[in-house]
């Protein structure tokens, strides 16, 4: 879903906590420009050698605060991420560092709260273990946090920041977000 997000001339994307640089490599076959960025320098060590052949640029930072400029990008995505930042000074930032046209797609995990979150939690976790009996376990090397906020208030947060979002509910306490600017 995330690479299928790329705009058509896609010339610079915004990886968020790329972690070891799968997906930031991943975009290069679509992008241009590939900056990934992420605040762990372990992970990124591990990121560096992963993307060592190709076009990707790591940045270790924060994106809140990193001098980026506004409206310099074409494509925005962060992969279990947005759960680290505060919600609305990053939506709002995301945002602010998009180009009209640009999209913002994330994959991120959310705090289970009504009975159906629940309820599709129990439907997917067999699911879930079948396939990591077959594929393992992938440890993703980067730090791990709970998410804080619920779908509700996710949602909220799009609905005010984010108008025309599309935000699906996912197995497991993930949901996926595309937006494109006006």
């Amino acid at each position: 879903m995330v690479l299928s997000a790329a705009p058509r001339g896609c010339q610079r994307v915004l990886d968020v906590g790329c972690g070891q640089g799968l997906l930031a490599r991943q975009l290069t076959s679509r992008c241009q420009e590939v900056i990934a960025i992420d605040r762990d320098r372990d992970v990124l060590s591990r990121a560096r050698v992963c993307c060592l052949e190709s076009r990707v640029t790591l940045v270790e930072g924060d994106v809140m605060t990193h001098p980026f400029a506004a409206h310099s990008f074409d494509l925005i995505t962060a992969v279990a991420t947005l759960h680290h930042l505060p919600l609305r000074p990053a939506l709002t930032r995301f945002r602010n560092l998009l180009r009209p046209g640009g999209v913002l797609a994330i994959i991120g995990l959310y705090r289970a709260q009504t009975l159906s979150d629940y309820a599709l939690a129990a439907s997917a976790f067999p699911s879930s273990w079948i396939l990591r009996l077959l594929w393992g376990h992938t440890d993703v090397g980067a730090p791990v946090q709970d998410p804080r906020e619920t779908l509700r208030e996710i949602r909220s947060a799009c609905d005010a920041l984010l108008p025309g979002a599309v935000l699906r509910r996912h197995l497991l306490f993930r949901y996926s977000l595309l937006w494109r600017k006006p």
